[in-house]
């Protein structure tokens, strides 16, 4: 009923095509990571748009080489054919994914000027000789939820999922008329305006963040009206620690209870420092019968293996599997040791050690030295980093919302379903 819909509010005046019949096909250059250099201007040599690199740095739609560089061919004597440079509109789409999402993502190149780059290891280059499409949006012609849905469906793989040029090609476009094109494109750059002005202030309130850690926590910078010598001590001074412990899992009566059961997955999945649900809950009287041991509220989890460092609070009664560390605080403000322990996670992966997966042991962690204020600063300290953390979280949530309307004008306005008017 969606697709009916879609159907009968596109105009007339669409017209129906074929991938093929829309863009060409230039030649990419399969050159392997270990090839190219990364992070260097592209005024000199010859650049390499890899697909790893558009899933995991390019967060736009459009890549301007104005101000991103893209990892250059190693080899001096790399000479692509002349008619493979990229030029400013050319699309460079991912033929291969380790899932479905990744699958057909499409990225438009402009701000090249006098700069060579040409198309890399499993990516499509499409280029509209035929001008049947507007540079601007080129670029979201293949990130609405219906071509999405196509280009999932001719996916082939089982670890790894790529689409074939032959079955891309006979993908059907429904293209609206160049003035329209332009009208949705403007729409579509104003929301991608705000998401990335926003992005950027995220960006520096966390950079912001970070030096207030470094200030703050190191004692290198005071706040007014504190001037106590800070003491040095060992962690296991401000609280018990305790190891986590195996599930009874031959207790029927272990599980589904009202405790919180803790794995490294639920530390490393978390957004935010608090630990409120789990997919797993565990009984109080299972409990007594197995070597886990119950966590009070408004703790610290600390992974001791696997993703070593990553810590959390918990605001619940919990306990944990043998992959954690637990400080029950006694004599220290909670967030406070937080922050702290957030600070030391490259350290606690240096003496951690094994054969077999890296881990530090409780007497590993009740002997770090830290050096701490007293209680009152220490709290003045946690709140200002509380703040900052709420800041942040606002902000991304406002992200969130722009990248929703975004999704939904993109899925409304390249379907038809909604019309920009004549004059913006």
């Amino acid at each position: 009923m969606k697709n009916k819909q879609i159907q009968i509010n596109a105009s007339s005046e669409w017209e129906k095509n074929e991938v093929g019949k829309i863009f060409d096909f230039l030649r990419s250059y399969a050159i392997s990571r270990e090839n190219l250099i990364d992070d260097t201007p592209n005024d000199k040599g010859i650049g390499n748009i890899h697909y790893g690199d558009i899933h995991a740095k390019f967060y736009s739609t459009e890549i301007d080489l104005r101000n991103i560089s893209v990892p250059l061919v190693k080899d001096d004597g790399f000479n692509p054919n002349n008619e493979d440079f990229l030029i400013d509109g050319d699309l460079i789409m991912v033929d291969t994914s380790e899932d479905y999402e990744g699958v057909g993502v499409a990225v438009s190149v402009c701000g090249l000027g006098e700069k060579k780059v040409v198309g890399g290891l499993h990516t499509f280059v499409l280029r509209d000789n035929k001008k049947k499409t507007d540079q601007n949006f080129r670029q979201y012609i293949f990130c609405n939820s219906l071509i999405r849905n196509k280009l999932q469906k001719i996916a082939n793989g089982v670890s790894v999922y790529g689409i074939s040029k032959t079955n891309l090609s006979k993908i059907i476009l429904n293209l609206p008329p160049l003035p329209e094109q332009k009208q949705i494109s403007k729409v579509l750059e104003t929301w991608d305006r705000g998401i990335e002005k926003l992005g950027r202030k995220i960006e520096i309130k966390k950079r912001v963040k970070k030096g207030l850690m470094r200030e703050l926590l190191t004692g290198k910078t005071r706040l007014p009206g504190f001037d106590g010598k800070w003491k040095t001590i060992n962690l296991g001074n401000v609280g018990q620690v305790v190891s986590g412990g195996t599930p009874d899992t031959d207790n029927k009566e272990y599980w589904d209870g009202d405790v919180l059961w803790i794995t490294p997955t639920e530390i490393t999945k978390l957004k935010g420092k608090y630990i409120t649900a789990t997919k797993r809950t565990i009984t109080q009287s299972g409990l007594k019968n197995s070597s886990a041991t119950l966590i009070p509220a408004y703790s610290l989890i600390i992974c001791s293996r696997a993703t070593v460092g990553d810590c959390a609070i918990n605001t619940k009664e919990i306990t944990t599997n043998q992959g954690f560390k637990n400080i029950i605080p006694d004599s220290i403000n909670i967030e406070y040791l937080y922050y702290l322990i957030t600070t030391k996670k490259s350290f606690l992966k240096r003496i951690s050690s094994g054969s077999t997966f890296l881990e530090f042991s409780k007497k590993d962690l009740e002997k770090i030295k830290i050096c701490i204020p007293l209680i009152r600063e220490q709290t003045a300290i946690a709140d200002i980093l509380v703040a900052s953390d709420k800041e942040i979280a606002g902000l991304e949530r406002k992200l969130g919302i722009f990248k929703n309307q975004k999704k939904y004008l993109l899925n409304n306005l390249i379907t038809g379903a909604i019309r920009t008017p004549n004059k913006l």
